[in-house]
């Protein structure tokens, strides 16, 4: 492409093709009422003059914000590759490796292998091919057997919240509570009442110490200290008491220890709201500090003109929507209570007040024949390959290095699709109720190849509240190479309050070393101008995929791992590693192709916003036209 056709776009990490931040048109029916009332010019001319000190002051961007974004220029993309011999070897390649490994699978788990009948025991009979089904696994099997309570739970609850948000007039958002989220706190409240029963008082008395500190402490430069001292305490002390009970409090009380509601441990799932509460707290406390910063005024003006997904999260709502009505729906907002993905309390709010228009009924849709799509496969895939009930029970002596292999493969794909429901099903009812979330899994699990790239993706909502609450605030890419370490050391306590998951944590960060250094190396233009720069990429990329799979043997157990070590690295499992180190090359390859081709989509859309920016620039609408 020439290069009169590279562009300067915005760098905005939520909508990579449009600027960070864009100012459109404030909400229609509040924008009724202000013209109304004769206050549309001041509104007009107070959010100006917010955008100007803002952008005066972009180098110190206002608190809980990235400022301004730079411009950056976007390389023009490179030609496909799709159509070449080059890639036609590579669809032969599919063809064949494909269904072969696909068949081992299935014949790894047949009956007539010697193991089958010790694992036999963890199988439950199917309904599809005349096999049994592998429910082995407690958390996909405690989903599959609630699906249709969950469902009927949930479409109730976005039936009564749609008529309700018809029905109730929505006041202007400068108020508190918004009155479409009271019956969300009503129905969120019983919701979680038949989840942990009685226990919902230790639940409401840990949000509201979290609430009382954030009203509290909000704006002052130790806050956070005492939000995080606070919350982490709060982890620890569920961890240690089981959730608490009524007896400790008060003998009489112990009848209620016997209500405990469907979890029965309702501290086991708690760790999402904690995310909330910190998300509410220090969203509070930024909106306080650019009070400070640019005056309350200011900071109202552009809580009007949210117009991008980085909006949502990044413009602090209005003061008085950081009241205990909004954060307890926020809290127990049904779609989201038990899995998330995760949302801040600032895009939660957001959209109460003005829905994203990206959540359409076609889009929900197609979303939810997408959710079906992938609940048929797992069925297919537990009906076929026995992966987790073999895990547990086989003798791994019979299975050949490559059989070895593919279960280990099958089991981390099995994880993915279990994840991908799970967190699917909570974001399609999320839609249908209007709210707009991130995609947890973003690819396919055969479609990651950078260490750092999967774990971007694998859990997406969570790494961006992290980078949101943790990365930045500790220094962001100015302090990585220890913030990395501090970040895993949370995720590791997050996740469960034991020595081996903080092992784990450290050897995934020093795990990103390797591959941060080799980028630091080879991402200079006397390596990326090469035609051979891409086949480096993929020899480094093949590496940190053998060593995903060998790393995901760990849930195979001790004993298990052992054995398929000493398999992999034996003589005939050296002859098997470099065969897939090969055929991984090829699979790169496709996956570079893939990215480019996500590329040049982005580029095209970036030279239409481009485009039409520069047509409004000369075109100026009129607010009050769009009225008349």
């Amino acid at each position: 492409m020439p290069a009169e056709h590279s562009i300067a776009v915005g760098n905005s990490s939520s909508e990579p093709s449009q600027h960070a931040i864009t100012f459109g048109p404030p909400n229609p029916e509040l924008s009724d009422t202000l013209l109304l009332s004769g206050l549309s010019a001041a509104v007009t001319s107070s959010t100006d003059s917010a955008i100007a000190a803002m952008q005066s002051r972009s180098t110190s961007p206002l608190p809980g914000t990235t400022g301004v974004s730079r411009q950056r220029k976007m390389r023009p993309p490179s030609p496909s590759l799709l159509h070449t011999t080059e890639f036609k070897l590579y669809y032969l390649l599919y063809l064949t490796v494909a269904p072969h490994m696909a068949y081992t699978m299935y014949q790894a788990s047949s009956p007539s292998r010697a193991s089958f009948a010790e694992y036999a025991k963890e199988l439950s009979e199917g309904w599809m091919l005349g096999r049994k089904i592998d429910l082995s696994d407690g958390q996909w099997d405690t989903f599959r057997s609630n699906l249709l309570v969950f469902s009927m739970a949930m479409l109730g609850f976005v039936a009564l919240n749609r008529a309700a948000r018809a029905l109730i007039p929505a006041k202007s958002p400068i108020y508190g509570a918004l009155p479409q989220l009271w019956l969300t706190c009503v129905f969120g409240t019983l919701f979680v009442v038949v989840l942990s029963g009685a226990s919902i008082v230790f639940i409401a008395g840990l949000a509201w110490g979290n609430y009382v500190l954030a009203k509290r402490c909000a704006g002052r430069r130790w806050a956070p200290a005492v939000f995080w001292t606070y919350n982490m305490l709060m982890l620890f002390s569920n961890e240690h008491f089981r959730g608490y009970s009524f007896e400790s409090i008060a003998v009489p009380l112990a009848w209620l220890d016997e209500w405990r509601g469907m979890l029965r441990r309702w501290d086991v799932m708690f760790n999402l709201s904690m995310l909330r509460m910190m998300s509410f707290a220090m969203d509070y406390h930024w909106r306080k500090q650019q009070e400070q910063k640019a005056g309350a005024e200011r900071i109202d003006a552009m809580a009007l003109q949210v117009d991008t997904a980085r909006d949502r999260v990044e413009r602090s709502c209005f003061a008085g929507n950081y009241c205990f009505a909004n954060y307890w729906a926020y809290l127990l907002y049904p779609p989201l209570y038990l899995t998330g993905p995760i949302i801040t309390f600032n895009d939660f709010v957001n959209q109460m007040r003005q829905p994203a228009a990206a959540t359409s009924w076609r889009a929900t849709v197609v979303y939810g024949l997408r959710l079906v799509a992938a609940g048929l496969l797992m069925e297919l895939v537990l009906h076929t390959v026995y992966c987790v009930a073999i895990s547990k029970w086989a003798h791994w002596d019979e299975f050949s290095v490559y059989e070895i292999s593919m279960l280990g493969y099958m089991r981390l794909t099995f994880i993915w699709l279990k994840l991908l429901i799970i967190w699917r099903f909570a974001r399609f009812w999320a839609m249908v109720d209007g709210l707009e979330t991130v995609e947890n899994m973003r690819r396919c699990m055969s479609n990651n190849y950078s260490l750092q790239q999967f774990w971007r993706d694998w859990h997406c909502s969570y790494n961006r509240w992290l980078v949101r609450y943790v990365y930045i605030p500790l220094g962001g890419r100015k302090t990585s190479s220890w913030n990395t370490f501090v970040v895993f050391t949370f995720v590791a306590l997050w996740h469960d309050l034991s020595l081996r998951l903080l092992e784990w944590a450290w050897i995934i960060a020093l795990m990103f070393l390797p591959e941060a250094l080799a980028t630091w190396i080879f991402n200079r233009p006397r390596w990326t101008s090469k035609p051979y720069f891409r086949f480096i990429c993929s020899a480094g990329g093949a590496i940190n995929i053998v060593g995903m799979m060998i790393g995901n043997l760990v849930g195979f157990g001790d004993e298990g791992v052992d054995k398929m070590l000493r398999k992999i690295f034996s003589k005939d499992g050296a002859l098997f590693l470099a065969i897939t180190f090969v055929i991984l090359n090829m699979h790169l390859q496709v996956m570079f192709e893939l990215r480019e081709h996500e590329y040049r989509k982005e580029y095209a859309a970036a030279i239409h916003n481009n485009h039409a920016d520069n047509t409004q620039d000369q075109h100026p609408p009129s607010i009050h036209a769009k009225h008349k």
